[in-house]
């Protein structure tokens, strides 16, 4: 593969000795473009071709990684991944990695395998984007030309109506953002079901630094279930928990009243499309315990109606068993008058035979112990049931 035909990978670092970590390790199926500051990356960014992925250090000389992200998306580069390199690791950096618009955040000193495991998965997510992409922007507008034709109440009303249709964690997420859009806001989603946890943002699957943050949100298992976050709002209602964006739960001297009433509106009308998302996780989880209820049902009626099958072939084999010993039994008894043994020789055959008998039939009668168990156990299984 040659360059011409390689993903275009940014690399965005101060530091001589990242560089000269990174090049070697991305050439190979990477074409890498180099910067080492945020201005001299605005500018590359702008060369065709332009980069499918920038890795953007943090901490650098006038314009930061998170400014220059900023820029960056400003200048058009709203589609590319862009992923932080940075030795600053708390919740707090994360979110403004998140709220600049970065996609996954990579600790220093990092593993050569975790960075690219990470690179490969955000290319996958924007290939699977690009495919969507017209579907997706179809949808929205019309979500958005409905919106404008409901008021707010009536989104909650048309999300709590699409609820039943939602045969899946994907189709309730997939409601919800619609429903969040019509607010013109967005953000990511974990639900919570019985068998899976799945995590959301509006375009499909949460990247990695959403997860870092619906993690850090679902440690919280007390106090309020609404709280602020920075310039955002949180919402842990257990099973289903949202981050939104740029919904600010602090009311500000300066902030316009009619704004600050807006956003009080927005964050009590999300509260209800959680409340209702909450009651559609407990019904797909209640499908799910009928589902394989069923299924153990069908379990235990089919192992019962193999074990009485068992036991009948086994009865008739101990059956056929005991006729053919005792017809042997028979046969030699009748033949010693030929042989010309002794009594006791007679005695002793016979002895044996029997013997032989008893203990086949005894291994027989085993079986059945092991059948009057196995009966003891689908019974309860039944009652269970």
């Amino acid at each position: 593969m040659n360059n011409e035909t390689k993903p275009t990978i940014l690399v965005v670092d101060d530091s001589p000795e990242v560089l000269t970590l990174i090049g070697p390790l991305l050439s190979e199926a990477y074409a890498v473009k180099v910067a080492t500051s945020g201005a001299q990356a605005l500018q590359v960014a702008q060369v065709s071709p332009a980069p499918d992925l920038v890795l953007l250090d943090v901490v650098m000389p006038g314009m930061n990684g998170y400014e220059t992200c900023q820029q960056l998306r400003e200048a058009g580069s709203g589609r590319t991944p862009i992923i932080f390199l940075s030795a600053l690791s708390s919740i707090e950096e994360r979110l403004r990695g998140y709220a600049a618009g970065g996609d996954d955040y990579v600790c220093k000193p990092f593993e050569a395998s975790e960075l690219l495991a990470k690179i490969e998965r955000q290319m996958a997510i924007v290939a699977s984007q690009r495919e969507l992409g017209v579907q997706l922007d179809e949808a929205m507008n019309a979500v958005l030309s409905s919106a404008d034709m409901v008021g707010e109440v009536g989104v909650v009303l048309e999300f709590q109506r699409q609820l039943n249709g939602c045969a899946s964690l994907a189709d309730l997420a997939q409601a919800l953002f619609a429903s969040l859009a019509s607010y013109g806001l967005d953000g990511c989603l974990r639900l919570n079901g019985r068998s899976t946890s799945t995590s959301f943002n509006t375009k499909g699957p949460a990247t990695a630094l959403e997860n870092s943050i619906l993690d850090h949100l679902q440690a919280q298992t007390t106090g309020q279930r609404i709280r602020p976050l920075g310039a955002h709002t949180s919402f842990n209602f257990g099973c289903a928990i949202l981050f939104v964006r740029d919904l600010p739960m602090t009311r500000t001297p300066e902030m316009d009243p009619a704004v600050a009433e807006r956003h009080g509106r927005a964050i009590d009308n999300v509260a209800l499309l959680l409340e209702g998302a909450v009651t559609r996780v407990a019904a797909l989880d209640s499908e799910i315990a009928v589902r394989d209820l069923q299924s153990i049902r069908e379990a235990v009626a089919m192992a019962s109606d193999a074990l009485i099958d068992i036991a009948a072939r086994n009865h008739a084999q101990t059956q056929e068993v005991k006729t053919l010993f005792d017809k042997l039994i028979e046969d030699v008894e009748y033949s010693f008058v030929q042989l010309g043994l002794t009594h006791t020789q007679e005695e002793f055959l016979s002895g044996v035979i029997r013997g032989n008998r008893d203990s086949v039939l005894l291994s027989l009668g085993k079986s059945q112990e092991v059948e009057a168990f196995l009966g003891t156990v689908i019974e309860k299984l039944r009652r269970c049931a």
